[in-house]
């Protein structure tokens, strides 16, 4: 194995799913959160090693409005982490061996979610985590792997919604630097495509927002109370860095989507 990668973490996938020993048990948050698991289904949801356990509420209202439009869908009870942590050193050094070798294990791991997904009689991936989707798009291009707005956007009819938000669709150069598949961000227009009389005051991403300029800039530039994210990175960082006393709502879309669907 190539210096650049850690054995270790390679060895915790492997063995556990998981990209760390610390994360929580999914079947005890699936089953806490009525998340079905290792079902037949038309669909399996990819949550990402890291999300589940983080924001299970959110997944919860992406179901809700999966659920309302008849779609069926599986969790897994054992997701395999897509390995995304152990590209960050070969990154780093512009290390293209090492990169070939991280795009080789990530094919491993995500290959064994996938073929569990056919076992269930999945047609389509659905991929909740924004570094995992281009990772997968990357490695098996011809599976039917599509980023959960897509999902949200065919589960959805006409919505009402005559208020303004603020939309931060992030910036994704880290992604890109984890391969060459660009992330999917027309589904997201799409989705607000659909809900009418909404305004939308889109906020550009001139430096990630994990950087002090980055972060800065998205902050600064949120003119209303509620704020629209697809990325579950940048969402963390808004909901950690927003001044309490300016009173925004910060949602993910399938919250967002769930919302005004609940009026």
């Amino acid at each position: 194995m190539h210096s650049l990668l850690d054995e270790n973490t390679v060895e915790i996938i492997r063995t556990t799913g998981n990209t760390s020993n610390d994360l929580p048990d999914r079947v005890e948050v699936m089953d806490a959160h009525g998340m079905p698991y290792d079902q037949q289904a038309e669909n399996t949801i990819i949550t990402g090693c890291q999300i589940l356990g983080t924001i299970p509420h959110i997944l919860k209202q992406f179901t809700k409005v999966l659920d309302r439009d008849g779609i069926n869908y599986t969790f897994l009870s054992k997701e395999y982490c897509c390995g995304n942590n152990l590209y960050r050193p070969a990154i780093k050094a512009k290390d293209d061996e090492a990169m070939a070798e991280c795009r080789s294990l990530s094919k491993e791991f995500v290959g064994l979610n996938i073929n569990k997904a056919r076992e269930l009689g999945s047609k389509r991936i659905i991929i909740f985590c924004s570094p995992c989707y281009p990772i997968y798009k990357h490695a098996f291009p011809n599976e039917n792997i599509v980023f959960y707005p897509q999902a949200l956007s065919g589960a959805i009819t006409t919505l009402h919604w005559n208020k303004e938000i603020d939309y931060y669709a992030g910036c994704y150069r880290l992604h890109k630097k984890f391969s060459p598949v660009p992330m999917d961000l027309k589904s997201t227009n799409t989705v607000f495509d659909k809900i009418e009389d909404l305004s939308i005051n889109r906020i550009s991403a001139p430096a990630c927002c994990y950087k002090a300029d980055g972060l800065d800039h998205m902050i600064n530039n949120v003119k209303t109370k509620c704020m629209v994210h697809v990325c579950t990175g940048c969402y963390f960082q808004a909901i950690l860095n927003m001044p309490q006393d300016r009173n925004v709502q910060i949602l993910m879309l399938p919250e967002f989507v769930n919302m005004v669907q609940e009026g």
